[in-house]
């Protein structure tokens, strides 16, 4: 039973899950960023540069974007378990340690950087082995894998209040240390696995409870944060409520073995599996007939899976499919007709940033997940700037409605685009428009639109990081996904540092030093900042209209593959 676990590639999309709900601790920041401006003596602008170093490493993986096309993605989780361990740990000894020691901000900001960068990492491990172990179903996969990233900003928020608040040290600690052990775990299950020649019909049923279970996760979230925030809940009360989400967390697994065997043993079975890794004793395990990746395969066969997983591709079959040729969107300038690559295929880095949709991708991605960095890394100092106590309620809110938006996201544009061939760029407009909007609700200062504002801004940014991956993959190909996600996620971190640092954190120094006080108070702190972020979606909104143009007739054609393939 272990070795049949090792081999579905629904328990590595189940472990994948968990993985990246210990991947978005960043989105966490603010739980500590006051203390550390305390501790640190930093002022504002140096607290945006902290942040802004936290987006940084926690959005430039281009290193493992590479790496994995050419190692595997046990070792790339490895490294980044190491270097999340290694760098995360000297952050917490260095602040809430060794408090007499002096440290500019820029080797705060260079370690921050590195312990936050193993989360791309593990990222880009899960991402790029569960796309291609599912690559008929990539916006759904997106969606789930990219959600818990989302909601693991309030799954950590719910662990601080109920064992670590209001002691920001030893939970700095814990946030070092647990995502590296449960990277050590997912390097049995995450492993290329050859998908069935036939789509399963059920399938579509697996994903169905995959996302209820998410839902559901996340709406038990909103209701304790709510709870907390609004009543003086005991920690006693904290505690259980925090037994009964990890509970929740385990069912994706309860999930996975149930396709592998009876459901009655399925958590024992998971629990030898993980622990034991026990082996078949006499090799004639019987296996549910809806398994779909237990073929014992041969050295030669695993390592050519690796290098060619995808079953069907994608760019190629659309090109057969285009009878006249007449269309060459993203086509590379100066080469010969035949040669010419159309939108769909398989791009290589270089091959795609010598495109304009490439970069009309990229610029409004910085303007929307940029905008939207900024305004979760200033949560903190908002809140307090209008006097408001519930700076943990709105981290939550943010981190709950950023899975929502992840996951939703991934779904209902999988939907249109299998029914009439809507271009996924359409959606990242509405979610940059939705952005917007919510810079607009924070502009207004107004405490009780804080809740809204924080809700949407969740909405939008964990919708535009589904959307993106789906529709560079459907762009640009899968072949050399890793390199192009990850410079594309660039895009996030600067719009983030001009923002942050350049914007926020100078506009908010100023009206500081003109009370004359270290903190500033009232709602002329980030007013202007969110007017001029609002302005920068609008022109994100309008770079995404002339993707949509350009990509029509590309989703048009995929339309057309899927409704023939079904």
């Amino acid at each position: 039973m272990g070795r049949g676990l090792q081999r579905s590639r629904w328990m590595g999309l189940c472990v994948g899950m968990w993985m990246q709900a210990c991947g978005g601790i960043s989105y966490a920041f603010s739980l500590y960023s006051a203390d550390l401006k305390q501790v640190m003596g930093y002022n504002q602008e140096l607290i945006d540069a902290l942040g802004t170093a936290k987006d940084i490493g926690g959005n430039v993986g281009i290193v493992s974007g590479l790496l994995i096309d050419r190692t595997s993605a046990s070792f790339v989780l490895l490294v980044g378990g190491l270097m999340h361990l290694s760098f995360y740990s000297m952050v917490w000894r260095f602040s809430f340690v060794f408090l007499r020691v002096c440290l500019t901000c820029f080797f705060m900001c260079g370690i921050i950087m590195l312990g936050t960068n193993g989360a791309t990492w593990f990222n880009t491990a899960v991402l790029v082995t569960c796309m291609r172990n599912f690559p008929s179903d990539r916006g759904v996969v997106v969606g789930l894998l990219k959600g818990f990233i989302g909601l693991s900003g309030a799954i950590f928020t719910q662990v601080y209040t109920a064992i670590y608040a209001p002691h920001t040290g030893p939970f700095l600690l814990f946030c070092a240390t647990f995502p590296p052990m449960v990277a050590l775990v997912s390097m049995l299950y995450i492993r290329p696995i050859d998908p069935p020649r036939n789509k399963d019909e059920s399938d579509d049923h697996k994903f169905t409870m995959l996302y209820i279970t998410g839902l559901v996760l996340a709406f038990y979230l909103m209701c304790i944060i709510l709870l907390q925030d609004f009543f003086a809940v005991r920690k006693a009360a904290s505690q259980f409520f925090m037994f009964i989400m990890l509970l929740i967390l385990l069912v994706p697994g309860a999930i996975s073995v149930s396709i592998q065997c009876s459901p009655l043993c399925c958590f024992l079975s998971f629990l030898a599996s993980a622990f034991f890794q026990l082996h078949p004793a006499d090799g004639r395990q019987k296996i549910h007939p809806d398994t779909d990746s237990l073929f014992v395969k041969t050295p030669k066969m695993l390592k050519n899976s690796i290098r060619n997983p995808i079953t069907v591709d994608v760019g190629h079959r659309i090109a057969e499919l285009r009878n006249d040729g007449a269309v060459n969107n993203g086509g590379l300038p100066g080469s010969p007709s035949k040669s010419k690559l159309r939108l769909g295929s398989d791009y290589t880095l270089t091959q795609a940033v010598r495109t304009e949709d490439f970069w009309l991708l990229f610029f409004a991605m910085g303007c929307g997940t940029g905008s939207g960095l900024t305004a979760i890394n200033n949560l903190a100092q908002m809140a307090e700037s209008l006097n408001s106590k519930s700076i943990g309620a709105f981290v939550a809110l943010v981190s709950v409605w950023n899975f929502l938006g992840r996951l939703g996201s991934g779904y209902i544009s999988e939907f249109f685009m299998k029914r009439s061939g809507t271009p996924r760029p359409v959606f990242l407009l509405i979610v940059q428009a939705l952005m917007g909007s919510a810079h607009l609700l924070f502009a207004s200062s107004v405490p009780s639109l804080l809740y809204g504002a924080s809700i949407l801004v969740g909405l939008a940014h964990g919708a535009h990081w589904t959307l993106m991956v789906a529709t560079s993959s459907e762009l640009f190909g899968l072949k050399n996904f890793g390199a192009l996600y990850n410079t594309l996620s660039i895009s996030s971190t600067i719009g983030s540092y001009v923002l942050s640092v350049k914007l926020a954190g100078y506009l908010y120094d100023q009206q500081a030093a003109a009370a004359n006080v270290r903190r500033c108070k009232g709602p002329q702190c980030f007013r202007l900042t969110f007017l001029i972020m609002a302005l920068v979606c609008l022109i994100g909104c309008v770079a995404l209209v002339r993707l949509v143009s350009r990509t029509r007739l590309v989703y048009r054609d995929i339309q057309r593959l899927k409704a023939a393939s079904r």
